[in-house]
């Protein structure tokens, strides 16, 4: 199960749409809060998470979600002017995916990602 976190709702249903089409299962927030709470209940595989949002923005959201799974993917999903923050917030080593994205972009670094964490449990 993927998580997509973003406000606009047009965004957020883009990307959960081009996840189903990749055979992903989806959930989706419109905020932090919402995030927070489905991260607490469900068994996720990855969080795709917009930066600049209203309330608490992506790194606020994921210092939250890393106390409460520490191993779980985060991918940033951020328009080009927030780029600059984003790195200055979570630092250089975090997943990138700037909008807007192609289907194979967005395919190629999730896969990459859950296949870091595969290793990283069989490890």
């Amino acid at each position: 199960m993927i998580l997509v976190v973003d406000d606009d709702a047009t965004v957020r249903a883009t990307i959960g749409h081009a996840l189903a089409a990749l055979g992903y299962a989806v959930r989706e927030a419109a905020d932090g809060i919402a995030a927070l709470a489905i991260v607490r209940e469900e068994a996720l595989s990855l969080v795709i998470l917009d930066y600049l949002m209203p309330g608490m923005d992506g790194a606020e959201v994921a210092r939250e979600i890393g106390a409460i799974d520490p191993d779980l993917p985060i991918v940033f999903s951020t328009g080009h002017a927030a780029l600059r923050a984003l790195r200055a917030a979570a630092g250089d080593d975090v997943s990138i995916l700037e909008k807007p994205f192609t289907l194979d972009e967005l395919d190629a670094l999730l896969r990459e990602r859950l296949a870091e964490r595969r290793r990283a449990r069989s490890a």
